[in-house]
Order: structure tokens, then sequence, then C-alpha cells
């Protein structure tokens, strides 16, 4: 599924939804003591086809992790599985293992599931996160993340000097309102 148009937070929903379903998620992740999918899905601020999921692992079981890792991969047909071993070494991200998933190029359109494998601790952080951020969204602060979003997730510097979480927190916290007031904030935080 290619785009070429603004995506709508609610379809893209409701494609996750259906992917989930197809790759049965719920299933695989049912031997876990608990699990969420976080990110711009709980937000309600999806721009794009990704989602990261949580999923509570304490005894940090490396097999079951692989196992998870492949059905997911031979379920959905994926064009690129990566797997990182984050445990203790965190440079980037949460500690625990990780897998991406790609179904294709994402700033195509293309799905990218990303899923953590968390202990208690990390778990619990990842959870209270969440459930802050959502907590302080508004409709309009909604509104300008999204077009600040959809205004940068394409560009190469996303996700190198660029993230969603940067984005939220200026506006949030910065009170940033446009995409021009985001750019300057962008380039006041890289001088």
């Amino acid at each position: 599924m290619l785009f070429s148009a603004q995506m709508n937070n609610d379809d893209l929903k409701t494609e996750a939804d259906l992917l989930i379903q197809r790759c049965g998620l719920r299933e695989l992740l049912a031997p876990y003591a608990g699990w969420f999918i976080g990110g711009s899905y709980s937000y309600d601020l999806m721009c794009w086809r990704d989602l990261d999921v949580y999923v509570l692992d304490p005894g940090r079981d490396l097999k079951r992790c692989f196992e998870i890792g492949y059905e997911l991969t031979e379920r959905l047909g994926a064009f690129k599985a990566r797997f990182t071993n984050n445990c203790g070494r965190v440079q980037e991200g949460p500690d625990g293992f990780y897998w991406g998933i790609k179904l294709g190029d994402n700033r195509k359109g293309a799905w990218k599931l990303d899923l953590w494998f968390l202990d208690q601790t990390d778990y619990d952080e990842h959870a209270a996160y969440s459930s802050r951020l959502r907590d302080r969204l508004t409709i309009e602060s909604r509104s300008i993340i999204l077009a600040i979003k959809e205004a940068f997730w394409r560009r190469p510097e996303f996700r190198v000097s660029i993230t969603s979480d940067m984005i939220y927190r200026a506006v949030l916290e910065e009170e940033v309102k446009t995409v021009a007031e985001f750019e300057r904030f962008v380039q006041s935080k890289l001088s």
C-alpha cells in the first residue's frame, strides 16, 4: 500500500488494527504477562504506517523473542527483519530485545513494526510515559503535532536529528504552535 497524500490518523489506526488481526499479534503475545501498543497509535498522532509494541518479558527469554520475530516476519511477508540485543548496552532506545520489522520502504507507505521486549522496570517506565503523554494531549495540541509530523516525517533528518518525541516536547513543553516555529526550535537545538 503506497500513498502520496496526507494520511489520516483514523484511517491509519483502522489499517493498523487490520494488520494486528492479520498477523495474529494478540495470540502471539498472549503468553506474555503484558503488552501494549504505544507511540503515535496510542496518542492518535499517526501520520505514517508505524507501530510501537512494548512486551513485558521479565525473564528476557531470547528464544521466545526470536520465535515471535520469526512468526511476524513470516506472517507479514516482511521485506526486512532486524534484531538488536539492547540489554545493558543502551545507546538508543529502551534496555531490552528489539525487533524492527519492515514490510517495505516506510517512507513510501509500507508498514514498520518496532517490538521491544522489556523487563518490568523498563516496561512500567514506557507504560507510564505513554499514559502521561496521552493525558497531556488536547485537540489543539494533537492538530499542531500532526501538522508538524506531516511536514517532517519524509525528510532525511527525521529519525536522525528530528524525532516524534522532539516534536511532542516542542509542542507540549515549549508551546510551539506552527511548522515555522518548530523549524526555529530545531535550529536553536542544533546550533
